[in-house]
């Protein structure tokens, strides 16, 4: 059985989906904040991590960074309610596997949760329209492409260790972020940069006064 953690507030959301997964070989363990979930890792690491993004005092957001700083490889599902299009940057940002909303049915839920456990990044396929939208856009024009896209304070720490030399894993070890995440941040960085490679983007940080030479 594959151990899971499911950390929902809503108690009754959160036992029917907890009896769905157990019905599917999920060996589940429940939590309904932050910090019970937190709480519980303290005792008891789990191969899957399913986190709602609206939980009362942390947020799904933080959680999943508390998370990835006890355990930097965790598998994490974030499933929710909320439009997931508006979410998605920061999502992805903060180190989450894969999203789904809460209405996907039973088989769509545990088809995303065997597919995260295989280390694929799972969205909706409505998302991933759009993205492939806004990518082909990204691709006709590349220089203006991130000139109204403020860089998030991770990005920022991604591009000032870039700027330093760091490679991936020492900035996976200062961030406490996997190497896939460190690879992900970077490529988003490009994309919203505009830019190929790691001097363009130094480049770019520097025109964008991201980066102080002086520093």
């Amino acid at each position: 059985m594959k151990p899971l953690l499911l950390v929902d507030d809503h108690r009754s959301f959160l036992a029917g989906t907890a009896m769905l997964l157990e019905k599917h070989g999920f060996e589940v363990m429940t939590a309904s904040s932050g910090t019970a979930a937190l709480e519980i890792m303290e005792r008891q690491a789990f191969e899957l991590y399913v986190f709602d993004l609206k939980l009362p005092g942390m947020d799904g957001y933080e959680l999943t960074e508390a998370t990835l700083r006890r355990q930097p490889e965790a598998i994490i599902v974030i499933l929710t309610g909320e439009d997931i299009a508006e979410h998605y940057d920061r999502l992805m940002e903060s180190g989450v596997t894969g999203v789904l909303e809460k209405a996907a049915g039973e088989a769509e839920l545990i088809q995303t949760l065997r597919l995260a456990l295989q280390h694929f990044t799972i969205l909706p396929t409505e998302l991933a329209r759009q993205l492939r939208t806004k990518n082909h856009f990204l691709l006709q024009h590349p220089q203006g492409a991130g000139a109204n896209r403020p860089l998030s304070d991770r990005e920022v720490s991604v591009l000032k260790l870039i700027a330093l030399g760091h490679k991936n894993k020492d900035i996976a070890d200062r961030l406490f972020m996997s190497q896939r995440n460190v690879e992900y941040s970077i490529s988003h960085l490009f994309e919203k940069l505009g830019v190929s490679s790691r001097q363009d983007a130094v480049l770019k940080g520097i025109e964008g006064k991201w980066l102080n030479l002086e520093a």
